[in-house]
């Protein structure tokens, strides 16, 4: 989940780190109660933000106004700007970039650094240091000869793993001429897979920057929230095609995605459920999913569970499919597998009312993206 600017340094204001002082407008004609001089920043989830004009000093506070109100006009790479972060102007001398992410080429957390901060950080000399995820401590001291203030690096790579981050980034991070270090921005992504170990996150449904969610994003995400009995819902995304999906396994999603669109079909959605949810989460996210119009087959997959009760989760999936009006009557496969599936398909066979094609471990996931691509498009030519 990316993080906009605001929420993004009230986790870091909460890990001890210095921001400025702020407030978050939703409307140009909010009360600003800060005296310039002023930084306005549109909050948007996209980056390049300053370049696109969405960073905005003033001077006096009758610059403020109109300057809101351009703001609040504009779209940023297709993102409309709905709130604006109204901060105080901090002097520095100098500005550094800091971030911790992961490396893929080393497996682990990076801690990179630029005595050069500020825009155009991709064109400058940057330190990077891997860090050890059971002693993160290793990978400062190799940084003590840079400027940066250690204790503030610590407190940034306290709160990278203590929030579950895929990304922290401060760019700029900044000391005052009182010596105060303070990050003037901040990019934070979290793990949505750590939703579980943080009761206090309640960040509002969002997507993909520029994309405004559809009614069916917004209600899937919210079956998670305050249950964290496995996942259903939390990552949903309407697509253009006929084909509705359920699917199962992470990175088997994205597999199952690659090899239905490699058979000719076209996906109504993209959606994973996973970590053995009870059946009536899966029940709700189904709801979600059928009630796509003109949909021309359903396909329930997954790669072989682990711990994912089969039985459990395909009988919340019968029993939306029971109450969705008008009920199914496309091709509905299924290629499942794992903790109790054996039981899970003798209950699919008794049930009639659908016309359920039923492929257990032994068929691959490739074959069953074919099947169904097939009985969808004989399905659409006979409706």
């Amino acid at each position: 989940m990316i993080l906009y600017e605001f929420e993004g340094k009230r986790l870091l204001s909460d890990a001890g780190i210095a921001v400025p002082r702020s407030q978050l407008l939703t409307n140009s004609k909010d009360e600003v109660n800060i005296k310039a001089p002023l930084v306005l920043k549109a909050q948007v989830l996209s980056g390049k933000r300053a370049d696109a004009g969405g960073v905005i000093v003033v001077g006096t506070d009758k610059e403020v106004s109109g300057n809101l109100s351009k703001l609040f006009s504009q779209e940023i790479n297709g993102e409309k700007v709905s709130k604006v972060l109204v901060e105080e102007r901090i002097d520095f001398d100098k500005e550094y970039y800091v971030s911790i992410s992961h490396d893929a080429e080393i497996r682990g957390p990076v801690l990179t650094i630029s005595e050069s901060g500020g825009t155009g950080i991709e064109e400058r000399k940057v330190h990077t240091f891997p860090l050890n995820v059971l002693d993160p401590t290793q990978g400062l001291d190799k940084a003590a000869g840079l400027e940066v203030d250690k204790g503030v690096l610590g407190k940034l790579v306290n709160a990278f793993f203590e929030l579950d981050c895929e990304l922290l980034e401060v760019n700029p991070l900044v000391k005052d001429r009182e010596g105060k270090w303070i990050a003037l921005d901040a990019k934070i992504n979290l793990d949505d897979s750590a939703l579980g170990r943080h009761e206090d996150w309640k960040f509002p449904p969002r997507s993909a920057p520029g994309h405004v969610p559809t009614e069916r994003e917004i209600q899937a995400k919210k079956i998670d929230e305050g249950d964290y009995r496995g996942v259903a819902g939390s990552t949903y995304f309407d697509l253009d095609g006929d084909i509705a999906i359920l699917a199962s396994g992470g990175g088997a999603s994205l597999t199952a995605m690659d090899a239905l669109l490699a058979a000719g079909g076209k996906p109504s959605n993209y959606t994973e459920y996973g970590g053995n949810p009870p059946r009536e989460k899966v029940e709700k996210l189904t709801k979600i999913v059928l009630s796509k119009p003109d949909l021309h087959g359903l396909w329930v997959v997954g790669a072989i569970a682990n711990f994912t009760d089969i039985y459990e989760t395909l009988s919340g999936f019968v029993a939306a499919l029971r109450k969705v009006r008008p009920r199914p009557r496309y091709p509905i496969v299924i290629r499942r597998g794992g903790p109790r599936d054996k039981e899970a398909f003798e209950m699919l066979k008794k049930v009639k009312e659908f016309d359920l094609h039923l492929y257990g471990e032994e068929t691959s996931i490739t074959k069953s993206a074919e099947v169904m691509t097939s009985l969808a498009k004989k399905y659409a030519t006979s409706s």
